[in-house]
């Protein structure tokens, strides 16, 4: 067994595949060829046919009793004397004779009575009957039983028409109605005009609803093949009766892919498909109502019968599943077991592990695959190591060359301003004025810190934001509402500060009225959330992607601040967090800051 493994460890997958493959189907095609010869099919399939074609007979026979019964039920009802009284009495009040004459008649709820007593006698369970609707000659429905009569006033109407139909009973089509306790149901109605035995005046039409489910009921009695379906189609080829309820009302052509040949005979017997589809159509004419029934038996099931046969075929095919077994699980395993590792390994890496290499060695192509995997990954980690270090010196740089870019900038502005309030004898505002330079220059130094708490963050903002508003007092006014929960919270120091100034100088400078800053902060889960909202001009699209991300050929001082934030965050605590920018010309810009909540005496 060792030597067999070291062979076979030794040989490519695709000649592992190949052979084994044309093993198994040499195999397989000449058992099956050679009993396939033996055991001839023709009389079981001559059988299945007569077998069919009697069955058909049969539901044919019953469908015609079924039939026949619902109609002696109409003709029973339509002259059942208590029935035609009521109707008639209805009939001479809606043509308007002496009331008088007619006081003594019943009214409608003693009509209704008496209806449901009589039709009780034909409804279930007495019957196959589900119910009954009774159309008077002034066109009401008359509520005796369970079927809806508003539903049944939609379908048959309630005009003179409606009761226009033939003496003899009339068989519909299938169609959905709805009961009053049970709602729809799939039911065929056979109508039967009500004639006044003495007067022979037409005073009515009583409607009989029988499911499809009893139809239906008729031929899964009579099956012999389980596998085998029942349709009853329309004239038009619609299915009106089906085990399988969801093809109710379908082209049984479409629904089934099964083309029956237009012949005038009235049986049919043909084969259809191919291999394991192959299915066995008989078909058989309902004359009298231009129906057929129709019986689709899968091949498969034919052939079930050949016990003797099958038993040999099962111990052959026994034999060849066991052989086939051993031969693939020894083939996917020398196959498989090295790609799943590999795969594994993958996984492992995706979810972060870089340093995770697949340990499989062999020869063969799968062999190569992980050597080559194994080296890439190296060189991968290795140019990774090298872009983090760089990524993370560049933006050191980019914060310290803010600062440096901030601060004397800042200085020098709020010294103007200063000198500027001085002149104009503005004592109280240059003083104020002072000692937020000075709030904000304490902040900023942090005794050399890089992360401070929002709280302090918040303040330096504050500073920054008092002495612009000196500046720009006709451009800007601010607010501020951060929730206590967050001020202990951790964040990189001049964060906000830069998203403030630009906000000042690219959004409400630029406007031609007095702009809002507003900055708010509160708790998401396990985040951190501040946004910078001004009313200003607003920023385009393709601005915003400039200033989030470094863009070949930008250069707009506006984006550098926000980007270099943007980076130091995520460069801090992972991609997931940073600097989300929405904005409208004219309306608005919207500055979201995601950071951890981490309370700074954790850092």
């Amino acid at each position: 067994m060792k030597g067999y493994k070291q062979y076979f460890s030794g040989i490519s997958i695709k000649n592992k595949i190949f052979s084994t493959n044309i093993l198994i189907i040499i195999i397989s095609i000449s058992i099956i060829a050679l009993f396939a010869n033996i055991v001839s099919q023709k009389a079981i399939i001559e059988k299945a046919v007569k077998n069919s074609s009697r069955e058909l007979v049969l539901i044919d026979n019953n469908l015609q009793t079924l039939i026949n019964t619902v109609e002696d039920y109409s003709k029973i009802l339509a002259t059942d004397y208590r029935l035609q009284n009521e109707l008639y009495i209805d009939f001479l009040k809606n043509n308007d004779l002496s009331s008088a004459h007619y006081a003594g008649g019943l009214d409608n709820l003693s009509m209704k009575k008496t209806l449901s007593e009589v039709i009780s006698n034909i409804v279930e369970p007495n019957t196959n009957i589900k119910a009954v609707s009774v159309l008077t000659s002034n066109r009401q429905w008359v509520d005796v039983g369970f079927a809806d009569n508003e539903f049944a006033s939609r379908i048959f109407g309630s005009g003179p028409e409606a009761i226009d139909h033939s003496f003899q009973p009339v068989l519909t089509g299938l169609m959905k109605f709805k009961f009053r306790y049970e709602g729809d149901d799939n039911v065929f109605a056979i109508t039967k005009t009500v004639i006044h035995k003495d007067t022979g005046k037409t005073v009515g039409l009583v409607v009989l609803y029988v499911r499809e489910t009893v139809i239906a009921s008729i031929y899964e009695r009579k099956m012999n093949y389980k596998g085998g379906n029942f349709y009853i189609l329309d004239q038009d080829g619609k299915i009106i009766s089906s085990q399988n309820k969801e093809r109710l009302y379908l082209d049984f052509n479409e629904a089934t892919s099964i083309s029956i040949p237009h012949s005038s005979q009235v049986e049919t017997n043909f084969f259809q498909g191919k291999g394991s589809e192959k299915v066995l159509v008989s078909t058989h004419r309902l004359e009298p109502l231009q129906w057929s029934i129709v019986s689709v038996i899968p091949i498969d099931e034919i052939t079930v019968e050949r016990k003797e046969i099958n038993k040999l075929i099962i111990r052959i095919g026994s034999l060849c599943l066991l052989f086939s077994f051993i031969v693939s699980y020894l083939l996917s395993r020398s196959i498989t077991r090295p790609i799943f590792q590999l795969s594994r390994t993958m996984r492992d890496i995706r979810t972060g592990h870089l340093t995770v290499r697949s340990s499989y060695q062999s020869s063969d192509e799968i062999g190569y695959l992980n050597d080559v995997f194994n080296n890439l990954m190296d060189r991968i980690e290795e140019l990774l190591a090298e872009n983090v270090e760089e990524q993370k010196t560049k933006a050191e740089i980019e914060f310290k060359l803010l600062q440096t870019q901030v601060q004397p900038h800042f200085l020098y502005n709020t010294l103007e301003t200063i000198i500027s309030l001085i002149k104009l004898n503005m004592k109280t505002e240059a003083i104020t004025a002072a000692k937020y330079m000075a709030n904000f220059y304490k902040i900023s130094l942090s005794k050399g810190n890089d992360i401070i708490s929002l709280r302090e963050e918040m303040q330096l903002s504050e500073s920054y934001l008092e002495i612009q508003q000196l500046r720009y007092v006709e451009y800007m006014e601010y607010t501020m509402d951060i929730d206590e929960e967050i001020m202990s919270s951790s964040i990189s120091k001049l964060t906000l500060q830069p998203i403030v100034e630009n906000a000042i100088y690219h959004g409400l400078k630029r406007k031609m009225e007095k702009g809002i800053l507003r900055i708010t902060g509160s708790r998401v889960g396990d985040e951190v959330h501040i946004e910078i909202y001004d009313n200003g001009v607003g920023i385009e699209e393709a601005q915003i992607k400039g200033m989030l991300r470094e863009v070949s050929g930008t250069s707009e001082k506006a984006g550098f601040g926000v980007r270099s934030v943007h980076n130091r965050i995520r460069m801090l605590y992972g991609d997931k967090y940073g600097l989300e920018v929405e904005s409208q010309i004219g309306c608005y810009t919207k500055v979201t800051i995601r950071l951890p909540f981490r309370p700074l005496r954790e850092v």
